[in-house]
This record gives C-alpha cells, sequence and structure tokens, in this order.
C-alpha cells in the first residue's frame, strides 16, 4: 500500500483538473459514500458531495441492471449551472467530476477515463 494514498489520488485529480479546465471540482468516493480524496474548492461541501455521487451511482447501477443495458459506464446530470458527471472506479469507487456550463463532454470523458485507470492502479495496491 502505498504511504500516502490520499495524496496520490489527489494527485491524479489535480492532473485531471489541470488536463482540463472546465473541471471545477472532483472527488474520489467510495461507494458508501466517504471520501477518499478530493480536489474540491473551500466553499464545496465535501460530505454533500461524497454522499451525492455515491447515491447517483447507485442509481445508475440500478437502472441499468433493471432495464437490461448491461453494466453501468457513467451518470451525466446537466444543469444550467454545469453538469455532474460520474465514473465507476472499479467495484468500490466512483470519481466524480463538476464542470463549468458548456464543458466540453468529450474531452471530459476522456480525461475521466485516463485518471480512472491510474486511480485503479492506486486503489489496487491499498
Amino acid at each position: 500500500m502505498p504511504k500516502n494514498w490520499r495524496g496520490e489520488l489527489e494527485g491524479l485529480l489535480k492532473i485531471m483538473e489541470d488536463a482540463d479546465p472546465d473541471i471545477e471540482a472532483s472527488a474520489i468516493v467510495r461507494t458508501d459514500g466517504l471520501v477518499m480524496a478530493s480536489a474540491l474548492p473551500k466553499s464545496a461541501d465535501e460530505g454533500l458531495i461524497a454522499a451525492m455521487s455515491a447515491a447517483l451511482l447507485n442509481i445508475g447501477n440500478r437502472a441499468v441492471a433493471e432495464l437490461a443495458r448491461g453494466e453501468m459506464d457513467k451518470v451525466i446530470v446537466s444543469g444550467s449551472k454545469g453538469d455532474i458527471i460520474l465514473r465507476g472506479v472499479g467495484s468500490e469507487a466512483v470519481l466524480s467530476a463538476i464542470t463549468r456550463p458548456g464543458a466540453n463532454l468529450g474531452l471530459l470523458l476522456v480525461e475521466m477515463k485516463r485518471a480512472s485507470d491510474r486511480i485503479i492502479d492506486v486503489l489496487k495496491q491499498m
């Protein structure tokens, strides 16, 4: 297990955010709603974001299962002030990104995929 896995995960979030300036905040959350790492503004409620991320991921998983759509890949919630994108990372975590309005979702999804692959590598060492 890496000595400072939280710091390593936060570094991966920073790399993702640096690659896409439309990302305002991001977090890695366990599926039970506990924060593993975050790159959130000081004004953000980390606990609320974590709980909402876990709940949305669980609803997405249930919806694709009930409607026989295979395995869930991502959940996208769009609002007038930006988007919330969730992507499962392994079976125990979710990567959450909050964007500015008009964000390029294609670029964001590519960066989230890169980040999730790296996050999985760190989580395997824990």
